[in-house]
């Protein structure tokens, strides 16, 4: 999990009600980003809430930002449910100290990792004096919050932090702690989430190692700018202090060095004086080539996405470049057309017929001028249609992960610290049971009047045949596989078929439909599999935490008989099947338990697969991915 505190939104200083909007998704967001909404000592609803907020702020006029905003940040493939995200919000609040404070917090899922924003009123409501948060140390309360979310929830422990967790659930600091904080080498957090993001080096650690020796040792105004432009970067004046324009990012002086302020080059070196522009700043930037956030294992990844995004980029750039040469080639040859039929209409006799040639001159101009502006539409038209087949811009190192199917590598690099064991290794493996079969375990093979007949694999003889307005099954090979895939392709075609045979058929597609969902057309039929879906419906109802936990599937579960139904995405491994009682158990992370009923399945999950499940449309319906490979991070 990551606590962090965002960069402070333009408007946001005293400004609640843009502050709430942007948590509640009003504005800021895409539509129905956020799924759950909670508030605390606060009795409007959440869309009013700011009101009372603003109205105790006013209580205190000297708080110039009585707003705090943080969020808190779970990994890709943890699922908080609502009581676990409140549950996470009231720790993070208590380790601040603002426990009697104005509180509202949502949580949302328009990035690929469900957090909650959290805002807070400073303002006491009984004293009405601005609290500082854990007395001003609110980034280290918010990681100590973090940790004992995890610990709490049962969430992998974050290892690359200050802090860490005994068996006990005690937060610890690590020992070299202090050192780290007191060095000119600590990166600001946007600077750490460019490298977590791509696995370069940021702008703000080069220059820390580049440009920091360069202000520290200058002697003079006019050897700093000089050095400065050397390394491409350019010291320019900003309101009370200064900024180094270093390869176009603008960077604060103190987030190279405190011991570099504005203030402190000018006790050392004087009166500011403005950069020379005789002296020119160099052209070349810095490569980002350093990874500085990618761990060895991943090394080699990293070179395959580097070459790929080399290449891929230097496609693209030389494929604008050659249309750009095209197209200046074409606007060149247009003008020499153009003149030399001016030239042609000129060198006849105009003499007497001024005033034709008066006329013939604005008319030629116009005529011209509109084939320069077609001209120019269809350049602009063909360098759109060019930049279409390229991406605006290149995957960051973890998305290209994902996109390659690199799950391992993706892990370990995004989660930096941690052992990454494949299921064989951590010891949870399951036994595989036999795949079922069904309609994609068939061959097809045309027969005579134009049927299709279905062959399992190796074999001649059809289970059934596709005669077009009906489906025949075969007597002699007749099972309740072949019933299975026979439904499935009525079902594909037609939504419902019609039954017609025996009474001992008919209950066998009865049976069949019951266990995995199918449609029948025959009313009695259809009664019948309704009926005996609410008796399983009714049976999975009589499930509780009490009957889950006396499974033993895990240490200290957290139970959840009910999952949201809101699009929300369960990732983990089914840990049991009960096809008699209609649910099954999936494992979420290291102790979160979900069920879930068999009936929204459209085949019944088996144990050990490792699934990504959500609920969609509105018989909330379950929507399965099958993640083909199993990992466990387990934790120092």
């Amino acid at each position: 999990m990551i606590a962090k505190i965002p960069s402070r939104r333009s408007g946001s200083k005293t400004d609640f009600k843009a502050l709430i909007n942007y948590c509640l998704g009003i504005t800021g967001h895409e539509k129905n980003s956020v799924i759950h909404v909670g508030m605390k000592n606060l009795n409007s609803p959440p869309e009013k809430a700011y009101l009372e907020m603003e109205g105790l702020s006013y209580e205190n006029v000297r708080s110039k930002n009585p707003a705090l905003h943080f969020i808190l940040s779970w990994r890709s493939d943890e699922s908080p449910t609502n009581e676990q995200a409140d549950e996470a919000v009231e720790i993070a609040i208590k380790e601040l100290n603002l426990e009697g404070c104005q509180t509202l917090w949502a949580l949302q899922k328009d990035t690929e990792n469900l957090h909650v924003h959290v805002v807070v009123n400073r303002i006491s409501p009984d004293t009405f004096k601005a609290i500082r948060p854990a007395k001003g140390w609110t980034k280290k309360a918010l990681e100590r919050a973090a940790r004992k979310i995890e610990f709490a929830q049962g969430w992998e422990i974050e290892q690359s932090g200050r802090y860490v967790v005994d068996s006990s659930g005690n937060v610890h600091e690590k020992d070299d702690v202090k050192v780290r904080a007191s060095s000119d080498e600590k990166l600001s957090q946007k600077a750490r989430d460019i490298e977590s993001h791509t696995g370069a080096e940021s702008v703000e650690r080069v220059a820390k190692r580049e440009l920091l020796p360069i202000l520290e040792s200058a002697e003079s105004w006019e050897e700093l700018h000089r050095n400065l432009s050397e390394h491409g970067a350019k010291l320019e004046r900003r309101g009370k202090g200064a900024v180094l324009n270093f390869c176009g990012t603008m960077l604060k002086l103190s987030s190279v060095s405190r011991k570099c302020s504005f203030t402190q080059l000018e006790h050392r070196l004087g009166i500011f004086l403005t950069h020379d522009e005789n002296i020119k700043v160099s052209e070349e930037s810095f490569a980002k080539t350093s990874v500085t956030s990618v761990e060895p294992d991943v090394r080699s990844s990293w070179e395959d996405y580097q070459s790929e995004k080399d290449r891929y980029l230097e496609a693209k750039k030389s494929a604008i470049k050659t249309l750009r040469l095209q197209q200046k080639l074409e606007r060149e040859s247009l003008h020499d057309v153009q003149k030399s039929k001016w030239q042609e209409l000129k060198s006849g006799s105009w003499e007497g017929k001024g005033r034709d040639l008066s006329y013939l001159r604005p008319l030629v101009s116009f005529i011209y001028k509109k084939e320069q502006l077609d001209l120019r539409d269809k350049q602009k038209k063909e360098m759109l249609e060019l930049k279409s087949h390229y991406l605006q811009k290149f995957p960051s190192f973890k998305r290209w992960l994902l996109e390659q199917e690199r799950e391992e590598d993706y892990r370990k690099y995004r989660f930096p610290g941690a052992f990454i064991l494949s299921s064989a290794q951590s010891g949870i493996t399951s036994v595989e049971l036999p795949k079922d079969f069904d309609l994609r375990d068939y061959q097809v093979r045309r027969g005579s009047g134009g049927s299709v007949l279905y062959c399992r694999a190796g074999k001649f003889t059809a289970d059934f045949s596709d005669m077009g307005k009906r489906i025949v099954l075969n007597k002699r090979t007749l099972t309740e596989e072949s019933v299975l895939s026979a439904l499935q392709l009525a079902n594909a075609k037609w939504g419902a078929t019609l039954i017609t045979g025996s009474d001992e058929y008919k209950a066998l597609c009865v049976s069949v439909a019951v266990k995995h969902g199918l449609k029948i057309a025959n009313p009695d039929l259809a009664e019948e599999v309704e009926r005996r879906r609410q008796e399983k419906f009714s049976s999975y109802r009589q499930v509780t935490v009490e009957e889950i936990e006396n499974l033993n599937l895990v240490e200290n579960p957290k139970i959840y008989v009910k999952p949201r139904t809101d699009n929300q995405l369960y990732k983990g491994k089914i840990v049991h099947v009960n096809q008699e009682r209609g649910y099954c158990v999936q494992l979420v992370g290291q102790h979160s338990l979900f069920v879930h009923r068999l009936d929204k399945f459209e085949s019944s999950p088996k144990g050990g697969e490792l699934l990504k499940i959500s609920y969609i449309d509105d018989i909330h319906k379950v929507k399965v991915q099958f993640v083909e490979h199993h990992y466990r991070v387990l934790g120092l």
